[in-house]
């Protein structure tokens, strides 16, 4: 049994990322994803959730959450997840950020994109798909899977992709890059990057008090 609740690690970028957060970790050997079977996925502009045992928790899982901008994922999904040895993470899009996507229906606010298992290590993004899939969880929209030959080809495709439009509609906020099959909580930091488009726009200390829900579609 896990020791308690687990939190996603911080993700370090990639080193070409058009912007980089100010202290924020560079990850140091981008040749990790080169020659291997790698994932690439939108990172969605939203709230870093975990769902642990029916209850739904933020970036901080010191306590449930009560927070308004969670009620469509506890609604629509965190009581499909109450294995004890199970953490389901995932971005939920309710609460507006900085980006506008296009309406959705309650139901598609949450995009699960990490899934650890009863050792606290992380399934592989085939398994996370499988049980996302199981359970009728939406997953962050999936990008390329496949092999990149070299870092050039690498830093073309991801350059490419940040000049595209979000899966929702709008802006793209980035994307992440993870090495496709499972690996150890102790691996994250080598195995996981993200790039974020440039002059992405922090949530500021008054979002709490000004949130706004996103559109939401009512077919």
């Amino acid at each position: 049994m896990l020791p308690g609740r687990l939190k996603y690690p911080r993700t370090p970028y990639w080193p070409y990322s058009p912007t980089i957060g100010r202290g924020d970790t560079v990850h140091p050997d981008p040749e990790r994803f080169v020659g291997r079977p790698v994932v690439v996925t939108e990172k969605l502009d939203g709230s870093n959730i975990l769902i642990h045992r029916g209850k739904v928790y933020g970036r901080s899982v010191g306590a449930e959450t009560t927070n308004k901008w969670m009620a469509m994922v506890k609604k629509h999904h965190a009581w499909k997840v109450t294995e004890p040895d199970i953490h389901l993470y995932g971005e939920d899009i309710y609460g507006v950020h900085s980006i506008h996507y296009e309406a959705v229906r309650e139901n598609e606010t949450f995009y699960a994109f990490a899934l650890r298992d009863s050792k606290g290590n992380f399934r592989s993004m085939a398994a996370l798909e499988q049980f996302a899939t199981q359970r009728s969880i939406p997953v962050v929209p999936v990008i390329f899977q496949g092999v990149f030959a070299s870092i050039a080809e690498m830093r073309v495709s991801i350059h490419a992709e940040h000049a595209k439009q979000s899966a929702l509609g709008g802006e793209r906020e980035g994307i992440v890059v993870r090495i496709a099959e499972r690996f150890s909580s102790a691996e994250f930091a080598r195995n996981v990057c993200k790039s974020v488009r440039r002059d992405h726009v922090q949530t500021d200390r008054h979002w709490t008090r000004n949130w706004r829900p996103c559109a939401l579609r009512r077919d």
